[in-house]
């Protein structure tokens, strides 16, 4: 099983207590230009993904859309699970029902998938021992059973760095 975890793209605005407020904030047009650098770039290294699951916030929806673009033989589910306000544990779950020979992708928040990716590798997920940036990709491979590897971590930074040098060659 491989899970793909993807935090949403750059944001209008900050987090906002009022839920109403904050589940409407929308990418900007540089969130967009740098999630589809990212993801062109990622399509490089992972032909196919089975479903893309996400968040139903705005600025998680118009991300996985994006996302989609370049896997478009992949379903697209909106997921309640992926609510920044829901408990991580429920994610655990239902991954753990997944079936085990699947490629999935999660788009959503942080820091709650965060806490989901510490749970899955068998870490206390209350610890801060990582933060994926806005547009960031983390790759976990394994099973629930024998456990997972983090097999890739890609931050914004790192992204940019490989699109700058593949523009000078």
């Amino acid at each position: 099983m491989k899970l793909i975890f993807i935090r949403h793209g750059l944001a209008q605005g900050h987090f906002s207590i009022d839920q109403d407020k904050d589940f409407e904030r929308e990418l900007t047009e540089e969130g967009i230009k740098r999630l589809h650098r990212t993801f062109k770039l990622f399509k490089k290294i992972q032909q196919n993904i089975d479903v893309v699951f996400s968040s139903p916030l705005a600025r998680a929806v118009q991300t996985a859309e994006i996302f989609w673009s370049y896997f478009p033989e992949s379903d697209l589910e909106l997921m309640a699970d992926l609510d920044i306000l829901d408990d991580p544990r429920h994610l655990v779950e239902y991954i753990s029902f997944l079936p085990t020979d699947g490629c999935y992708a999660f788009v959503g928040h942080d820091p709650h998938i965060t806490q989901v990716i510490a749970a899955l590798l068998a870490l206390h997920p209350e610890h801060d021992f990582m933060a994926i940036k806005k547009g960031g990709v983390c790759v976990l491979e394994g099973g629930m059973w024998k456990g997972f590897k983090m097999e890739l971590l890609l931050p914004p930074k790192v992204i940019k760095l490989i699109a700058e040098s593949e523009a000078s060659i």
